[in-house]
């Protein structure tokens, strides 16, 4: 706190300093896994067929995928974790046809979540907040390691939430998000 209080007396608007981590923050980036797609999920214009080019062959491109999650030890809101990794049980919990379309290619002991967050010298039971982007399966699939707990704030974004709701409610996008993430009770 006496950062920004140093920065306020210096003139500066709190607006542009409301984002200066107090000291003693730390950030820990865990790598938890690796998964593998048809190029064209990642790159735009990636592994595209044309009408041009319907008579030749095709070459399938793939590409590997890290994971990685944030865990920040806040002096003061104690552990957040950034995003989850696509937990332990992939692909049991996501299914089949999203497992075919991202494949995980790596995934040891010490990607697993609870390895990751202890190697840190931190423990899963500890983390107070959870901060996810978006609910596909690479961001939040080990959030079902946390479902259980109501000691834990999970965080996501309105619109990404709403779109969750509505696609799980249509269908529209079968296996893109998990119908059991969606409790308002979290």
């Amino acid at each position: 706190m006496a950062g920004i209080q140093g920065q306020l007396e210096r003139g500066a608007v709190p607006n542009h300093i409301s984002n200066v981590c107090p000291k003693g923050t730390k950030f820990h980036v865990l790598e938890v896994g690796w998964l593998e797609c048809d190029e064209a999920f990642v790159i735009r214009g990636g592994n595209t067929s044309l009408k041009s080019t319907e008579g030749k062959s095709f070459v399938n491109k793939r590409r590997e995928l890290p994971m990685y999650c944030i865990l920040i030890e806040h002096p003061h809101e104690g552990l957040i974790l950034w995003e989850t990794g696509c937990g332990k049980d992939y692909p049991e919990v996501w299914g089949p046809q999203v497992a075919d379309v991202f494949s995980r290619i790596r995934y040891e002991p010490q990607h697993e979540l609870k390895a990751a967050v202890e190697a840190t010298g931190n423990k899963l039971e500890d983390i107070k907040k959870i901060i996810i982007g978006h609910l596909h399966l690479d961001h939040a699939g080990g959030l079902d390691m946390f479902l259980d707990r109501k000691d834990v704030e999970v965080w996501v974004h309105d619109k990404e939430l709403r779109s969750a709701f509505w696609s799980v409610a249509t269908g529209a996008d079968v296996g893109v998000y998990l119908e059991h993430y969606l409790k308002l009770s979290l």
